[in-house]
């Protein structure tokens, strides 16, 4: 939308050129298009990109823009030369001759340039606009004389005085037979040469060339305007000072404006030609501080269209695309004109010039629009070193992370990329800040999430298993990714709702590209991580992952506690087996970071520290004070856009915008009628609606302080006129009702021609209204209703002058009938109804928005009063598209900040399941808003449509300095103290890397060329990121230390953990004893019913690490349930000759010669009750939490039952043949036993055999 401001005095510049000429005619040739054509200020509004425009979709202005480009349709934009003069001292005044006398010098050599192209000269006559002649049928010579008379029009003060003339020309003096002189502006009177035509007595109707002349005020020209250097040779003796050789009063001269050679229509205002004037106490002019002047050329197509027939491109093959390479060269060269005229020595070093030209401002702002490929291909490298520098561990490249780190900003840019081709392919536009702010926007927002996540990955204990540590990873940090992510978006969203199309167009594209953001971290980034883990699992170097580290790092040192012995006779082993103690788990999976760690800095020094009593009450009351002055600052900032920041510095371009910003406030406008209005009987509300705009007191008024005519009193002039010579030719009885007489006026013929039209389309003519009194216009100033749009028709072709100059703009286009005294035909075309006109008017006085925004309240009421009066109408101009938006800006920006806060709360209150921390984080917001309102009015920024995005966007960066600290402090166990510096110590180190990477993209806007987005974005972007860091680690710890939420887990006993447990007794299992038959069966079944026997090991309980303590990341960590169940399972097998089946025993050689097998299992099971919250919301956290552990207990104790079970077979197998084999050898040695017994023994021996034998069986 800035291009409407800067092209505010052009689009001006357009309309008054436009009024000097006519409506454009059918025939080709170099007049036939030549006429300036109604409605040049809407070409060039239409051409203008609507994205940098009006305000929105669906309202008032929208609507208005509608309807003017249904009623116009597309159109050419007219293009423009400017030359601004000012003194090199700010305080020496211009209004002086020698000052003009240096204009005249610049002016007319750049006015003087031609272009060689397509084998063809190109001059200003042969691309500007000039006043539109009559139409002399059956004279084309003449016409094409008259053509070459009629300069360019040119706006500037030097029509104030002879020198003026010098840059009409034509360059060439033009010879016409039977005259004195040549034709030449300087010494040019027309009226002289019209009497001296007459006395030659050419065929040639130069009756109507008079009432041409007489009506546009073509009278003597320059000849009687005085000169600014008397002794010039060629000043006329008609000039005032000629005979005094006096200097002119310049400042008197200008005061009221200038006059072109047709004064009646050619009136330059002086706000226009004069600026930083000062006035005396007569309101005459004193000084002035700037001169300007103005060149306008026809736009391309409109060039294209004008030699389109002409024999002179015939062979060139003539397109619109040669047309605008010809306009732009030529520009290119006025313009270089200036600067070479300039540093030559050829003028005064007292004095500066500046040139512009529409073509380079077009430049400028196609550049604006253009994706700096370079800016930020730069801008990623650095981003992708800086994240490099910060994850790469020098000491241990294993555990080192800048491979990882690299490949999510090559991902963040690739996905960059992607969102903005969708946006692309959804038809979103693309602006300015689209191209310059969204991709680095986008890209520090992304690495701040990275950052969180590679924080978290290589804080993970080393006893995690491989293959959940990407799974952990997401479960501790990927609810503060997704919960800042859609704050972020959804706040974007939400500020979509002002009705401002750059500021729609840039949240809309900011939302798209941070939710493709979202999931390329949530979904492939942890696919990354998971690459790198098997990299680090294979002992693999960092970013040269194909080599192995040179020395390989020591290894831990771990007690040995395990022992094993083994049995000689049945190769059985014992192994015992005891967990490394916590510390030495603890220091063996301690990450080898760099001497300063920020996560140990925060925990050692800077959480204590603010956690003083006397550091919170210091900052809270700093707090305060800049709340106040924040409020006090936010009614400071003034709503506005510089103009001068779009354009790169130390250009020509650029001084001339600062010049014409500070010395011209002139605007122009209008006022549009529309259609559902009957025009002919509603001719007193538009007269009374017209000269209601004199109370607007920025409205230029005339030399009698009222209002210029618009199109319907220039029409009626004309019948007026038509009427008087009517009246005298039937006065004289040269007309009659039935006829004319040859020697009547053309103008008498042209008014009985109107008189006898009635207006129907059945009965065009009756020539009964001549003898009834018809009149073409009643007493009250009435155009006669029915036959109006006759009349009309016939004033848009036979005046197309004034037609041209009263700027009407009417649509749809009056018919073209062209009178001519021999045409006996009587009827005239009817145009068709109209739908649309305009009303003109210039403003001056319009320095700053506030003023403007005065000016845009009073004339929407004065058109919302003949709305209600049945007058459809609406203003239309630069101040309206352009500032009309600073009217609603404030009231949008409020509304789209609480939808953006409302979207935040509802977000963080539905994920964290607490309302109260939901509530502190919005306050934290807005005091983020209203801090950053203050450094606007510190630095001087006004609030338009880039700062409200900006401020949109300070809640979404507030979200990653907040969210994150408030979700640590939540789940973490303790006190309010303790949980804040616990928060604080696990987000610090990355909220901090993630501050310094959005202010490291944000720095690459510094290598804009445009001060708009170097200026404005740079600082106001480096003032977020240090407010922000400012707010999340200074005063919103304090504040959740003092006002937090309740923690989602309480412990019961102990304030800062959760109580050890006591383990549970072992089971009693009832000892069963086996006698009889069968005994050793039974005792076998009875060993496969005893409990499970595990993996033979022992563990220890001891103290909980403070690595568990100090768990802020998650709350299922704090919720997990220990279960350790000691029991100790002994089964003892002796084989000393027993048979348990028999009942008899036999004694051996070695009593001790049998297996002894002993199996000792220890399974520990703690079981720690926690308590719960009492509220509602937390134990169904709890629960939640609770669940998913069970479960995840439930599959780890199914996949080791199932282990456990494959070791009882293969135990029991073992068993069973080593009981089979001990069966058998029992029952060789009782078959041997009983043989010997049976020869050998005697009777006493085998008694106390048998005694022994029941000893041993009672044993």
């Amino acid at each position: 939308m800035v291009v409407y401001s800067a092209i505010h005095l052009l689009s001006t510049l357009a309309n008054l050129h436009r009024g000097l000429g006519g409506a454009a005619r059918d025939g080709g040739g170099p007049h036939g298009l030549r006429a300036a054509r109604a409605g040049g200020h809407n070409h060039m509004r239409e051409r203008t990109p609507r994205a940098l425009a009006p305000p929105g979709q669906g309202g008032r202005l929208e609507a208005e823009l509608k309807y003017t480009e249904q009623a116009l349709g597309e159109a050419d934009s007219s293009t423009h030369q400017l030359v601004i003069q000012t003194a090199k001292d700010p305080d020496v005044s211009l209004l002086h001759a020698g000052a003009l006398l240096e204009h005249l010098k610049v002016v007319h050599a750049a006015t003087r340039v031609t272009v060689h192209m397509y084998d063809i000269e190109w001059r200003l006559k042969d691309l500007c606009y000039s006043p539109s002649i009559p139409d002399f049928e059956g004279y084309h010579h003449i016409e094409s004389i008259i053509d070459n008379v009629i300069p360019c029009a040119i706006i500037t003060p030097l029509d104030c005085f002879w020198e003026g003339s010098k840059l009409l020309g034509p360059d060439y003096p033009i010879f016409v037979p039977h005259l004195k002189h040549k034709l030449q502006w300087t010494h040019l009177n027309p009226l002289e040469v019209l009497e001296e035509v007459k006395k030659l007595k050419f065929q040639f109707p130069l009756s109507t060339m008079e009432a041409y002349m007489k009506r546009a005020g073509i009278t003597s020209a320059y000849m009687k305007k005085p000169c600014l250097d008397p002794t010039d040779p060629h000043c006329p003796d008609t000039a005032p000072n000629k005979k005094s050789g006096h200097i002119p009063d310049v400042a008197a001269e200008l005061s009221h404006g200038c006059y072109g050679f047709a004064a009646a229509y050619m009136h330059w205002p002086e706000q226009l030609i004069v600026g930083g004037a000062t006035r005396n106490s007569t309101s005459a002019l004193r000084s002035a501080r700037a001169l300007q002047t103005v060149v306008q050329l026809m736009g391309e197509r409109e060039m294209y269209e004008y030699w389109a027939d002409h024999y002179k491109v015939h062979q060139i093959g003539w397109n619109q695309e040669k047309a605008a390479a010809v306009l732009d060269a030529w520009q290119r060269k006025f313009a270089a004109e200036v600067r070479k005229i300039t540093t030559s020595g050829s003028v005064s070093s007292a004095y500066s010039f500046y040139p512009f030209s529409t073509s380079t401002l077009n430049d400028i702002l196609g550049k604006f629009s253009e994706v700096s490929l370079k800016n930020i291909i730069l801008g990623y490298m650095f981003m992708l070193i800086y994240v490099a520098i910060t994850l790469i561990q020098w000491r241990d490249p294993i555990r080192s992370q800048a491979g990882v780190g690299i490949a999510g900003v090559l991902l963040l840019s690739i996905t960059v990329a992607a969102g903005l081709g969708f946006c692309a392919l959804l038809g979103i536009p693309f602006n300015a800040s689209s191209t310059q702010i969204v991709p680095f926007l986008a890209l520090g927002l992304g690495v701040q999430d990275m950052f969180l996540l590679t924080h978290t990955y290589v804080e993970q204990s080393g006893d995690v298993p491989r293959e959940e540590r990407t799974g952990l990873v997401l479960k501790k940090s990927g609810l503060s990714v997704l919960l800042a992510s859609l704050c972020n978006v959804m706040a974007f969203l939400a500020a979509a709702l002002l009705p401002i199309p750059a500021f729609r167009v840039f949240c809309l594209q900011a939302a798209i590209l941070l939710l493709f953001n979202l999931g390329s971290i949530l979904l492939v980034f942890p696919a990354m991580i998971s690459l790198d883990l098997r990299r680090r699992s294979a002992a693999r170097a960092d970013l040269l992952c194909c080599l192995m580290p040179e020395s390989p790092l020591p290894k831990k040192k771990v007690p040995e506690r395990t022992k094993t012995r083994k049995n000689d006779k049945t190769h059985r082993a014992d192994t015992t087996r005891q967990p490394l103690d916590p510390d030495v788990t603890a220091n063996a999976t301690k990450t080898c970071c760099l001497s300063i760690s920020l996560t140990k800095w925060a925990k050692n020094q800077y959480a204590p520290f603010i956690m003083r009593p006397s550091v919170k009450v210091i900052s809270m009351l700093a707090l305060i004070a800049v709340i106040l002055t924040s409020v006090w600052g936010a009614t400071k900032v003034k709503d506005g856009l510089d103009l001068t920041d779009i354009v790169p510095e130390n250009t020509d371009e650029h001084e001339f915008l600062t010049r014409q910003e500070k010395y011209f406030g002139f605007y122009n406008m209008y006022a549009v009628t529309q259609g559902n209005f009957e025009y002919p009987t509603n001719q007193k509300l538009l007269y009374e609606y017209h000269d209601q705009f004199v109370r607007i007191p920025n409205i230029i008024k005339n030399d009698n302080g009222g209002l210029t005519k618009f199109w319907l009193s220039l029409f009626r002039d004309w019948l007026l006129d038509l009427q008087v010579a009517f009246d005298k030719e039937v006065a004289s009885g040269c007309i009659t009702q039935e006829y004319w007489c040859k020697n009547a006026s053309d103008e008498g013929i042209l008014a009985y021609k109107l008189m006898v039209q009635t207006g129907h389309v059945d009965n065009p003519i009756d020539k009964s209204l001549i003898a009834a009194g018809h009149r073409l216009v009643d007493k009250e100033g009435i155009i006669n209703p029915k036959a109006f749009y006759n009349y009309l028709s016939a004033w848009a072709t036979n005046d197309a002058l004034a037609y041209g100059a009263s700027q009407g703009n009417l649509k749809p286009q009056p018919q073209r009938w062209i009178h001519s005294p021999e045409d006996v035909h009587l009827e005239i075309k009817k145009s068709s109804p109209l739908i649309y006109t305009q009303l003109p008017f210039y403003l001056s006085g319009l320095s700053d928005t506030d003023s403007i925004k005065t000016l845009i309240k009073s004339v929407r009421d004065l058109c919302l009063k003949y709305e209600a009066k049945g007058l459809p109408n609406f203003p239309s101009g630069i101040p309206f598209l352009f500032w009309e938006q600073y009217l609603y800006l404030r009231t949008s920006l409020l509304l789209a900040l609480a939808c953006a806060l409302a979207a935040v709360f509802i977000a963080v209150m539905v994920l964290l399941l607490n309302a109260w921390a939901a509530v502190l984080v919005t306050l934290a917001l807005v005091t983020l808003v209203l801090q950053l309102l203050g450094v606007m009015a510190l630095l001087g920024v006004k609030l338009s449509a880039m700062p409200a995005v900006l401020l949109v966007l300070a809640i979404g960066r507030g979200v990653h300095f907040t969210v994150h600290l408030c979700l640590g402090f939540v789940t973490s166990i303790g006190c309010k103290r303790r949980r804040a510096s616990l928060a604080l110590e696990s987000v610090l180190a990355p909220v901090v890397h993630g501050a310094l990477a959005a202010a490291l993209a944000a720095s690459m806007l510094a290598a804009s060329e445009f001060g708009f987005v170097a200026r404005l974005f740079l600082r106001l972007l480096l003032s977020l990121v240090l407010l922000g860091l400012v707010d999340g680690l200074l005063f919103f710890p304090i504040i959740l230390s003092i006002l937090g939420p309740a923690a989602e887990v309480r412990p019961l006993e102990h304030p800062e953990r959760l109580s050890t447990p006591s383990p549970k007794c072992s089971p009693i299992h009832p000892r069963k004893s086996s006698s009889g038959s069968g005994g050793g069966d039974k005792s076998s079944r009875t060993s496969k019913s005893a409990p499970r026997p595990c993996a033979p090991s022992l563990t220890t309980i001891t103290e909980e690490p403070s690595s568990w303590h100090s768990s802020a990341h998650s709350v299922q960590s704090s919720m997990q349930s220990i279960v350790v169940q000691p029991e100790v399972v002994v089964e003892t097998t002796t084989y000393n000759g027993s048979d348990s089946a028999s009942g008899r025993s036999t004694p051996t050689k070695s009593s001790h010669g049998g297996a002894i097998t002993t199996k000792v299992t220890a399974t520990a099971n703690i079981k720690v009750e926690v308590v719960t919250p009492s509220d509602r919301k937390s134990r169904r956290s709890y629960h939640y939490y609770d669940r998913r552990r069970d479960r995840d207990d439930d599959r780890d104790r199914d996949r080791e039952r199932e282990r456990d079970r494959d070791r009882d077979r293969d135990r029991d197998r073992d068993r069973d043949r080593d009981r089979d084999r001990e069966r058998s050898r029992e029952r060789d040695r009782r078959d041997r036993y009983r043989d010997e017994r049976d020869h050998r023994a005697s009777p006493r021996e085998n008694g106390r055999d048998s005694g022994h034998e029941s000893d041993s069986s009672r044993h």
